[in-house]
């Protein structure tokens, strides 16, 4: 009998998400619980800090996703996770002239070790990462073959990293260990970043928020413990089961104090229409005079205003007795007065006892007059309104607006709209792109373009606050205006608000031949 899986409430998927292998570079996004640590990594690289760095952590606890994103970080990186067959000192050596000079390999294992010196320090910008992850080597060989190697890879101007698991690390000898830097303990993940790691994976291939729930995720922990590799293999049957045969949540049934409820007000309903039955004559009920019909039809009259009808009662109230006691104006039934003080004076020579004064007057600006007519139409207007005897309904009006739109009692203005500019979750929402903005980039800010090209940021980012030496706040200051002026786009998931640059901002950038058109 197959094994009952908790129902995780997935919205629709375009696959699944979960993939048992290591991250690739241009999956950082993804990776989770590691942040303190590549930010460390990252600044000796921005620094030129040079480390020989030993990573111990068990298998599947994602040694090598981690080394594979940390090359994002620099221009030059290798990472080497095939053992060499022979010769192993040798030919890890010959590797890594190939990926970082070139393919004229000298014979001569001290030239290279030489050349590669010579390389590392002649190199601007950051300094280079190598990361060597053998985890299916015996680990008394592989200590065998790092002891030959240490010396050269000690010589060069670079963050070397040696990834061991457990078991290679008990075979190794204390005296080795003790020639790196620094010894790193990867340790298994807690239930809140299990939590953050399933929903960022599904938030890869879904449009909708999702939001894993308790049961399925104290399931998850008791079946993995913890570790990334056996979490993404579990929840690729959980989620592969579910897309399958797909099972409803069961909610919780209704308390039975509502029910009760519901019950009694059938209840009373139906004494109601009993109680008016009974006054009713079942002989008399249904006569029907037909001497009336002969009688000419009563004069109609218009039911009165309705004093309330929902929220807007009182505006539909205040309108229908508008137009009562303040009809629209009729210009064909105004009459024409004239004003005093030119009656009887047509023909009266004007005279000015300012010597600078002007007979042709200055013609005035279109949007003064424009705005004096209205001006007058609004104090007509003001006046119909304090007339009509209204006033008073407009807070109650505003209550019930509130109350019908569901605003949380206690709020005040700045925190509505505070909320009107929160992006909905799972919607990304953007704004209208302002090119002027986009021309005049500060340099943080062109870095913060360029990465969210590639991929998907938040102000959370340790990476980018260390690559651009500012705070969390500051981040999130500098993408909330490039957000503004429509170059960034913005999307809620989980608790994180993730930035990409939007298609505007990318359309621009490649019709002014910084970005090549990807098809």
């Amino acid at each position: 009998m197959a094994e009952e899986y908790p129902i995780l409430g997935l919205p629709a998927l375009r696959e699944n998400p979960f993939k048992a292998r290591p991250l690739e570079p241009g999956q950082a996004e993804l990776l989770v619980a590691r942040d303190e640590l590549s930010a460390r990594w990252s600044r000796f690289l921005k620094n030129r800090t040079p480390r020989l760095i030993l990573l111990i952590g068990e298998r599947g606890s994602g040694r090598s996703s981690l080394m594979r994103c940390m090359s994002r970080e620099t221009s030059k990186s290798v990472h080497l996770d095939m053992f060499p067959t022979e010769n192993h000192s040798h030919s890890i050596l010959n590797e890594l002239f190939v990926s970082m000079i070139g393919f004229d390999v000298p014979s001569s294992t001290q030239e290279i070790a030489s050349r590669l010196v010579s390389f590392t320090e002649n190199l601007d910008g950051s300094i280079p990462l190598i990361s060597l992850d053998f985890p299916n080597v015996d680990g008394s060989h592989l200590s065998q073959v790092i002891s030959n190697l240490i010396s050269p890879l000690e010589r060069l101007n670079a963050v070397v990293i040696i990834s061991l698991s457990t078991e290679q690390r008990a075979q190794w000898p204390t005296s080795l260990v003790t020639r790196f830097d620094h010894t790193e303990v990867i340790q298994p993940l807690q239930a809140d970043e299990v939590k953050e790691l399933c929903e960022a994976r599904i938030a890869t291939t879904s449009k909708l928020g999702w939001s894993m729930n308790e049961d399925a995720l104290d399931y998850v922990m008791d079946k993995t413990g913890g570790s990334p590799y056996k979490v993404m293999r579990l929840l690729r049957e959980i989620v592969d089961d579910e897309r399958a045969n797909p099972r409803e949540i069961q909610y919780d049934d209704l308390e039975v104090d509502t029910i009760q409820e519901e019950i009694e007000n059938k209840t009373n309903h139906m004494k109601e229409f009993d109680a008016i039955d009974k006054t009713l004559d079942p002989q008399n009920s249904f006569d029907l005079d037909l001497d009336r019909l002969q009688n000419p039809p009563a004069e109609y009259q218009s039911p009165p205003p309705v004093s309330s009808m929902g929220g807007f009662g009182a505006l539909v109230a205040r309108n229908r007795l508008n137009k009562t006691d303040a009809p629209p104006f009729d210009k064909t039934k105004a009459e024409y007065k004239v004003p005093e003080k030119l009656a009887g004076e047509e023909n009266q020579l004007w005279i000015s006892d300012d010597p600078s004064a002007t007979l042709i007057q200055p013609i005035q600006d279109n949007h003064q007059v424009e705005d004096d007519y209205f001006s007058e139409d609004e104090e007509m207007h003001e006046d119909n309104i304090i007339d009509s005897g209204t006033n008073k309904d407009v807070e109650g009006l505003f209550s019930q607006l509130l109350d019908a739109i569901g605003v949380p009692d206690g709020l005040g203005l700045a925190d509505l709209l505070a909320a009107l500019r929160r992006p909905v979750i799972g919607q990304r929402s953007s704004s209208p792109l302002d090119v002027q903005t986009l021309r005049n980039l500060s340099k943080s800010e062109a870095v913060l373009v360029e990465v969210s090209s590639e991929r998907e940021i938040s102000p959370s980012d340790n990476r980018l606050q260390d690559r651009l030496n500012v705070g969390r706040p500051r981040m999130s200051q500098m993408c909330n205006r490039l957000y503004r002026s429509g170059i960034l786009s913005v999307q809620q998931k989980g608790r994180s608000r993730m930035f990409k640059l939007t298609n505007d901002a990318r359309a621009q950038l490649v019709a002014w031949g910084m970005m090549e058109v990807s098809v």
